[in-house]
C-alpha cells in the first residue's frame, strides 16, 4: 500500500514538470516559443517594455513624470499622461504660446501647456524722487505727478517760478519749489570797499576819482598842474607820470632842454659857407660831379650816382662838361640813323626790323593763330600770313561763320559752326508747374498747356469769372481749376436799419422808410431843418443824421444867427 502511494506521487510530480516545461516561454529572433515549439506573441505592455536577452525576456516598468498642467490626459497606446496641447476658451481654441484675450486690461494672458496663465502688465519704473505715486483712473500703471503747485498756479518741472524776493530765483525741481540767491557778477580785484546800492541785489564798486571838486571816470585822463606830467584815474586813485618824450638820434652828443619845454632836443642841421642847412637836407656843392648833404651835423659829399650802361655797350665815353659816361646808341642803316629799340624799314614786307644794341635785326612778322578746327589753311597771294577759309556753303549759298542758316525743319534752328552746318531743336519756353497734361498743337513745335476751365458744359477762359450758385461766393478760373472765395461784405453805418435782400449775400440798409420829426415826414436823403445854424441834418436810412458845419477861418464879423462869418 505504501509502495503504491509512492509510485502515484512520482507520477504526479512528472506530470507537473511536463506541464510547466510546456508553459515556459523562450525568445529568439524577436519571437516567443513554448517548450514544445509552439509560437507566442511578444509581451505588449506600453508601461513595461521588454527586450530579449540570452533567450529570455527582460521587462522594465516605466516611471512616468508628473505633467505640468491642470488637466492631463493619457493618449491611446501610451503609458504616461500628457498635457493636452492648446487651450479652449468659450469655444475658441488657442495654440500653445498664443496670447489669450483678457477681460482685465491690466494683465496679459497666454496659453501655456493647455492652461491659460495671466500675469500683471509690466509697468515702467518711476523716478527716485517720486514720493507719492498714484494710478490714474482707467490706467494700470502708477504715475508720478510732475510740476509744482505754487500760489494757486501750476508750473512745469524744471520751469521758472516767480519769486517774491527779487534777489532770489526760483525753479520747480522734482515737484518742489526751490529758491537760490541770484548770481552776481564778480567785482574787479582792485575794489577795496564794495557796497550794495539801495533797491539792488548785487554789490558794486564805486569807480572813478574825485579830484579838485570834480569827478573823473575810471581810466579817464585827469588834468595835471604840471605840463610835463600826464595824470589818469586808475583804480579810484589819481596817478601821474612824466610825459613820454621822443627818443633822440644816436649821433646826438649834447642834448639840451629848451626853456618852457619838457623834453630834451638835439641841435640839428649844418652851418656851411655862412648858411644853416637842415638835417638830411641837400647842401650846394662846389663840384658838380659831387652831391652834398647835412648828415648828423656835418656836411658830407659823395660822387653823383650815374645810371648803369647797357651790357652791349662796348666803348662808353664821357661827353665834355658831363660827369657820367654814356653809350653811343642807335643804328646807321641805308644812310639814316635810327634810335635804339626803334623800328627800321624792311625791304621784305613779311619781316619786321628793329635797332637792337646798335644792330639792325629782322624777324618774320607775327601771324595770328588759326582756329583749331581749321584743317586746310592757305596763304592768299600777296599776303604773309595763312588764313582759314571760313563760313559754310549750303544749298548753293555761302553763309558766314557763326551765322544763321535757313532750316528745312521749322522746329530746328541751324548755324554755320566751324565750317559745318549744324542744326538743333528750337528752345521752347517752360510750361507752368501746374500744367499736368501738356500737348503739342498740330503744326507747332513747342508743347502748350491747355488753359481755361470746363464747368457745367461751358468753357471759361483763364482768369475769367465763373458763375456760382452760392451768392456769398465769387469764383474764377485759376490755372485750369475753378476756385471760389467768400465775398467780403462792406461795413454799414451804425444808424442803418439792416436787412438782406433775397438772392443776395450781404446785408443792406433800408432806404424806403423815411424819417418823421415834429409830426412831419421826410423822404430818404431829404434835408431836415434844425434850429442850430452850425449843424446840417438829413434823413438817412430811416434816421435823422446831423453833421457839423465846417467854417473857414476868417477875421470878419459873424452874425448871431449864422455859424460862419
Amino acid at each position: 500500500m505504501r509502495s503504491g502511494g509512492l509510485v502515484l506521487g512520482a507520477i504526479l510530480v512528472f506530470l507537473v514538470a511536463v506541464v510547466s516545461a510546456g508553459r515556459a516561454k523562450k525568445c529568439k529572433d524577436g519571437k516567443v516559443y513554448g517548450s514544445f515549439g509552439q509560437e507566442y506573441d511578444a509581451p505588449k505592455n506600453p508601461c513595461k517594455p521588454c527586450t530579449c536577452r540570452n533567450g529570455r525576456w527582460k521587462c522594465v516598468t516605466i516611471d512616468c513624470p508628473k505633467p505640468n498642467c491642470d488637466n492631463p490626459y493619457k493618449p491611446p497606446g501610451k503609458c504616461c499622461k500628457e498635457c493636452k496641447p492648446g487651450c479652449e476658451i468659450d469655444g475658441k481654441k488657442y495654440n500653445d504660446g498664443e496670447d489669450v484675450p483678457s477681460d482685465n486690461k491690466c494683465e496679459v494672458c497666454k496659453c501655456l501647456k493647455g492652461t491659460v496663465e495671466c500675469n500683471p502688465t509690466g509697468c515702467p519704473p518711476l523716478p527716485s524722487y517720486c514720493e507719492k505715486p498714484y494710478t490714474p483712473t482707467g490706467k494700470c500703471c502708477p504715475e508720478c505727478k510732475t510740476g509744482c503747485d505754487y500760489s494757486d498756479t501750476h508750473y512745469d518741472e524744471d520751469g521758472n517760478v516767480p519769486s517774491d524776493n527779487k534777489c532770489k530765483t526760483c525753479k520747480c525741481i522734482k515737484g518742489k519749489v526751490e529758491c537760490y540767491p541770484v548770481e552776481c557778477p564778480p567785482l574787479p580785484s582792485f575794489c577795496e570797499k564794495p557796497y550794495t546800492p539801495p533797491g539792488q541785489c548785487c554789490p558794486e564798486c564805486k569807480t572813478g576819482c574825485d579830484y579838485n571838486d570834480k569827478h573823473y571816470d575810471e581810466d579817464g585822463n585827469v588834468p595835471s598842474d604840471n605840463k610835463c606830467k600826464t595824470c589818469k584815474c586808475i583804480k579810484g586813485k589819481v596817478e601821474c607820470y612824466p610825459i613820454g618824450c621822443p627818443p633822440l638820434p644816436s649821433y646826438c652828443e649834447k642834448p639840451y632842454t629848451p626853456p618852457g619845454q619838457c623834453c630834451p632836443e638835439c641841435k640839428t642841421g649844418c652851418d656851411y659857407n655862412d648858411k644853416h642847412y637842415d638835417e638830411d637836407g641837400n647842401v650846394p656843392s662846389d663840384n658838380k660831379c659831387k652831391t652834398c648833404k647835412c648828415i648828423k651835423g656835418k656836411v658830407e659829399c659823395y660822387p653823383v650816382e650815374c645810371p648803369p650802361l647797357p651790357s652791349y655797350c662796348e666803348k662808353p665815353y664821357t661827353p665834355p662838361g658831363q660827369c657820367c659816361p654814356e653809350c653811343k646808341t642807335g643804328c646807321d642803316y641805308n644812310d639814316k640813323h635810327y634810335d635804339e629799340d626803334g623800328n627800321v624799314p624792311s625791304d621784305n614786307k613779311c619781316k619786321t626790323c628793329k635797332c637792337i644794341k646798335g644792330k639792325v635785326e629782322c624777324y618774320p612778322i607775327g601771324c595770328p593763330p588759326l582756329p583749331s578746327y581749321c584743317e586746310k589753311p592757305y596763304t592768299p597771294p600777296g599776303q604773309c600770313c595763312p588764313e582759314c577759309k571760313t563760313g559754310c556753303d549750303y544749298n548753293d549759298k555761302h553763309y558766314d561763320e557763326d551765322g544763321n542758316v535757313p532750316s528745312d525743319n521749322k522746329c530746328k534752328t541751324c548755324k554755320c559752326i566751324k565750317g559745318k552746318v549744324e542744326c538743333y531743336p528750337i528752345g521752347c519756353p517752360p510750361l507752368p508747374s501746374y500744367c499736368e497734361k501738356p500737348y503739342t498743337p498740330p503744326g507747332q513745335c513747342c508743347p502748350e498747356c491747355k488753359t481755361g476751365c470746363g464747368y457745367k458744359d461751358k468753357e471759361y477762359a483763364e482768369d475769367d469769372s465763373v458763375p456760382s450758385e452760392n451768392p456769398c461766393e465769387v469764383c474764377k478760373c485759376v490755372k485750369g481749376k475753378v476756385e471760389c472765395a467768400v465775398i467780403d461784405c462792406p461795413e454799414l453805418p451804425p444808424y442803418c436799419e439792416k436787412y438782406t435782400p433775397p438772392g443776395k449775400c450781404c446785408p443792406e440798409c433800408k432806404t424806403d422808410s423815411g424819417c418823421e420829426l415834429n409830426g412831419k415826414k421826410y423822404a430818404e436823403g431829404e434835408k431836415v431843418p434844425t434850429p442850430n445854424p452850425c449843424k446840417i441834418c438829413s434823413c438817412q436810412f430811416g434816421k435823422i443824421n446831423c453833421k457839423d458845419v465846417k467854417c473857414k477861418q476868417c477875421d470878419a464879423y459873424k452874425p448871431p444867427d449864422k455859424c460862419c462869418c
